[in-house]
């Protein structure tokens, strides 16, 4: 089939020629605008008990958990200075106006939110809007609030959300920026010459170009996450580059054996062609299994990196040879440096020596770097699963900095705080049987905040009946006889803002830090509570944090079994080997391993922190461990594949086992480094990015490959192979006859 339509390529050239310059151009206006209506953020899900408990809290208790803060200092008044809290109060005065503003809480409100350290004071504006909505409204708010004399920082949800998407943005073009150049100098290093160098970089370059306007197109119809535009153009970068590196170079090999262009073509159609096809396939088989998982960031990356690689599969298979057959000899023009591909594979090279060695001295190839891969693996045993915060920001903008001050002056983010709602009755029921201050409810409540105080990892609680630890039922039930007599400040104000009818409010405080396991233990301690009657209703962003670890965690290992089991038969159908699939896909898993255990020595345990530039976050974000998965597997595969091919090639062949594995390093080592390298120099780019988990993913991406390559593939792989001997191509005869054919290119 692929030499039918590698035929069909050749022979309608020019129409294919004028077909992709049609598609690119009508594509190219929609790529810088591919943003446009993706969304920040994307971590969570509507579905999640903690989304639910949040509106129940707006609904039931007229809570908002979205604000905008500003940040008021000023290098001489403290904030209690009449000065400082005159411009304060012309600064936010008639923000409550706004239908948009449900509160503004000052300092003169609440003393704690005047610095105990230095001259600066924490307001917020609670907004009823959700945080989509928000970002106009921000713009609006910016614009009303004059500082005066003071100094103004202004943060929170609306302000980290809208940072995001420009940091993101601009991660996007950094990288874009210095990894094409990087990328055509690897292959004009390969190459030698000029228009082969291009030549795949432009190629693939049309297929990501291609691919990005899709998910421009998919993105009005079905929430993505900006997150996913940064890992989609980096695939598609690497990808589409690497299989026009394979077909170009498979072109080139056919013309020194003396083949026609045509023909020439047709050779790198039929083997290179169908290399790439499976490769794509495998590459599928774990980015689509991100579709699976209910978190609009996943599944933006999922669906987005579909459409790149398909772009980038029919570009290599499509408009590559038709550029190949039109150019012809004309590849190899405008020589500049000497061609590492030609001289490996006419002189030999280090290739050639390399692969005699392994064959020779396979035991003692294999066993230490098993070892060294196993080593590799050992951090990602102490991972610790967690979500971001302001700190996946550069330091550099102004939401983040507002987090800095709140976080180091406050001593926000650094505890936890847990609403719990308990909600009982209808609205509609008569007054006493959901007012929080009858008899029975209040019983019911007491009992509650006991039982919040007893859980291990909690501090205190704030409530109506946790104001004072020797008080009992009686003396609550007569306090709140006469609620509104209340003269005490801080009762009168928790009565204010934590009950309505048929609810009231408990806060939960610890000191555990939000993104500790401990904490989601202690959510689903809370969880566990169960009142005799009503309902608890468990917030915040540690509830939230629990959700998403049990959502993707709970499916994970599932999905990973059934993309092993997927790709180890689609090998087994190419290959016709039980041997071969098993290697392949247990080696890939030890490449997985060994990028875990770096993104916990990075990014959790904070080593080269300072060289790489960002925070440490204690935590690994929970959906990096997926996405590298799915990212890395596929990837992995590739090169795994290459590499079989030629090996595969050459035993069909000759039916020596040790000569094929030997030659089939030697033919695809230097492809497989090169495309690797690109790969490398374009995740390496990412590592550039100002947003945290943009970075990890690019750190983690070219660690897994780098290791994948020059560990796995050079060394791991032919040493195996050469133990295994004939077992390598063992199928049994009942399983061959069942299996469908798949025919491979001899």
């Amino acid at each position: 089939m692929l030499t039918a339509i590698g035929a069909l390529v050749v022979r309608r050239k020019y129409i294919v020629l004028a077909t992709w310059a049609v598609i690119i151009l009508a594509a190219l206006p929609f790529f810088p605008r591919a943003d446009e209506f993706l969304k920040p953020g994307g971590f969570s899900n509507e579905s999640f008990p903690s989304v639910k408990a949040r509106k129940v809290l707006q609904e039931r208790l007229e809570l908002t958990t979205l604000t905008v803060d500003f940040v008021f200092s000023h290098p001489e008044w403290s904030p209690f200075d009449p000065r400082f809290s005159n411009a304060v109060d012309e600064a936010v005065e008639g923000l409550v106006d706004y239908d948009e503003i449900s509160y503004v809480v000052t300092h003169l409100d609440d003393p704690q939110r005047a610095s105990a350290t230095s001259n600066t004071a924490h307001v917020s504006a609670g907004l009823t809007l959700e945080l989509d909505e928000s970002l106009d409204f921000l713009e609006t708010i910016t614009n009303h609030v004059d500082p005066g004399p003071l100094d103004l920082i202004i943060t929170g949800g609306p302000a980290l959300y809208r940072d995001i998407s420009l940091a993101s943005e601009r991660d996007l073009r950094r990288g874009e920026t210095v990894a094409f150049p990087i990328a055509i100098l690897a292959l004009l290093l390969v190459f030698g010459t000029l228009i082969a160098a291009i030549l795949p970089a432009a190629v693939g370059g049309g297929g990501v170009l291609v691919g990005v306007a899709i998910v421009f197109f998919m993105s009005q119809g079905i929430d993505m996450s900006v997150f996913a535009l940064n890992i989609v153009s980096l695939l598609g970068i690497g990808i589409g580059i690497d299989y026009s590196l394979f077909y170009t170079s498979r072109f080139q090999e056919e013309l020194r054996n003396g083949k026609s262009v045509d023909d020439a073509v047709l050779g790198a159609h039929s083997h290179a062609g169908q290399a790439i096809l499976f490769s794509a396939v495998t590459s599928l088989i774990g980015l689509l299994s991100l579709i699976t998982f209910d978190v609009m960031m996943l599944r933006s990356v999922g669906i987005g990196a579909v459409a790149v690689i398909f772009a980038a599969l029919l570009a290599a298979l499509t408009l590559m040879p038709a550029i190949l057959a039109t150019l012809g000899e004309r590849v190899n023009r405008f020589r500049i440096v000497p061609s590492w591909g030609r001289s490996s594979s006419e002189n030999g090279g280090f290739w050639v020596s390399l692969s005699h060695w392994v064959m020779k001295r396979p035991w003692l190839v294999l066993i230490p770097t098993s070892t060294v891969l196993i080593l590799l693996a050992v951090p990602a045993l102490s991972m610790r699963l967690g979500t971001v915060d302001a700190t996946i920001l550069p330091d550099s903008l102004e939401s983040r900095q507002g987090f800095d001050v709140l976080r180091e002056e406050f001593g926000f983010a650094l505890q936890t705080v847990i609403p719990v709602a308990y909600t009982f009755g209808e609205l509609d029921d008569e007054p006493e049987l959901i007012s929080p201050f009858s008899e029975q409810n209040l019983d019911r409540a007491y009992d509650i905040g006991r039982e919040l105080e007893r859980l291990d990892g909690v501090s205190r609680v704030s409530s109506i009946v946790n104001l004072d630890p020797t008080f009992g039922r009686d003396q609550y039930e007569l306090l709140y006889t006469h609620p509104e007599s209340i003269t005490d400040v801080a009762a009168s104000r928790i009565v204010e803002e934590s009950v309505r009818p048929g609810a009231i409010l408990f806060l939960v405080h610890s000191d555990l830090h939000p993104f500790w396991p401990e904490t989601r233990q202690l959510v689903a301690d809370i969880r566990a509570l169960i009142p005799p009657e009503g309902e608890l209703h468990v917030s915040g962003g540690a509830s939230e944090i629990t959700d998403i670890v049990n959502t993707l965690y709970g499916k994970f290992p599932y999905i990973v079994a059934a993309v092993l089991i997927i790709t180890y038969l689609s090998l087994m159908l190419l290959f016709r080997s039980v041997i071969l699939p098993l290697k392949a896909v247990a080696l890939n898993v030890l490449s997985i391993l060994a990028s875990y255990g770096a993104l916990v020595f990075v990014f959790q345990q904070g080593h080269f922190s300072g060289i790489l530039n960002f925070e440490a976050m204690g935590v690994i974000e929970a959906t990096l461990p997926i996405l590298l998965f799915a990212i890395i597997f596929g990837l992995s595969m590739d090169y795994e594949i290459f590499l079989l091919s030629r090996v595969a090639e050459a035993y069909d062949r000759t039916g020596d086992n040790e000569a094929s594995v030997a030659e089939g390093l030697q033919r695809s080592g230097l492809i497989i480094t090169s495309a690797a390298s690109i790969l490398i120099v374009v995740a390496a780019s990412f590592i550039l990015a100002d947003v945290v988990v943009v970075k990890a993913i690019g750190l983690g991406l070219a660690i897994a490959v780098f290791v994948d390559v020059t560990l796995v593939r050079a060394l791991v792989a032919p040493a195996i192979m050469r133990i295994a001997g004939p077992w390598n191509w063992w199928l049994p005869a009942w399983l061959d006859r069942i299996l469908p054919e798949v025919k491979r290119v001899d």
